[in-house]
């Protein structure tokens, strides 16, 4: 026979079992929510797998040898030898040179290519952003170079909040013009010149940056 003492206890104990359960289910859900919906973000900063000490090792364990090859890459026109990061995905390349080649260590410079690339360097800084945008980053105007020549768009941070990283790497970008080439009637634009980054004539043609680097100083391979 059933006491009266589990009779009473019975319907209160049932549902504290039932809360628990929840409670302890739902952190669980809640995670698997959040990986499910927030998408992976690559980010790129003079620190952690990018240091200056950092290597082409070092990457491989990061992010599996399937995904980092060595390759002859084109810059400016000539050719360097670097480690490159899903090669076969324009949308998360990325292209690191070596002060140490033959021991792939020690970067000199780390190259984000492309208006799509989901690579997002420091300061939130990313392909395809406003020459506006840059600006607020850098903490005030700075110069870049006029279009149509070798190193067209190529900006100047020199002086700027942006020319001395955390970490001690430096940024560089180069800009183009969706449309293509000045218009005529702002030839002062194409050449071997310089552009204040605030200079209405230039804001109206909505330059955005395309490529991004960054750079080490030199260091010893000893």
């Amino acid at each position: 026979m059933m006491s009266h003492a589990s009779i009473v206890c019975e319907p209160t104990v049932m549902p504290r079992l039932i809360a628990i359960f929840f409670v302890l289910l739902l952190p669980a859900h809640a995670s698997a929510q959040k990986q499910h919906t927030q998408p992976q973000q690559y980010v790129v900063e003079c620190a952690a797998q990018f240091a200056r000490t950092a290597s082409h090792v070092d990457l491989v364990k990061r992010y599996g040898a399937k995904n980092v090859s060595y390759a002859t890459v084109d810059r400016d026109g000539e050719t360097a030898s670097a480690t490159v990061l899903f090669a076969q995905d324009p949308q998360r390349r990325l292209d690191i040179e070596w002060y140490d080649e033959s021991r792939r260590r020690l970067p000199s410079r780390i190259v984000v290519f492309g208006e799509q690339n989901q690579w997002i360097g420091p300061l939130g800084i990313r392909n395809g952003m406003t020459i506006e945008e840059i600006e607020k980053r850098a903490g005030k105007p700075f110069r870049i170079n006029g279009f149509g020549f070798d190193v067209a768009g190529a900006g100047h941070f020199e002086e700027t909040v942006l020319g001395k990283l955390s970490g001690g790497c430096a940024f560089g970008g180069y800009f183009e013009i969706k449309d293509g080439l000045p218009p005529d009637h702002l030839n002062r634009f194409i050449g071997e010149v310089e552009i204040d980054s605030n200079d209405p004539d230039l804001r109206g043609l909505k330059p955005i940056l395309w490529s991004y680097s960054l750079t080490y100083p030199p260091q010893s391979t000893d």
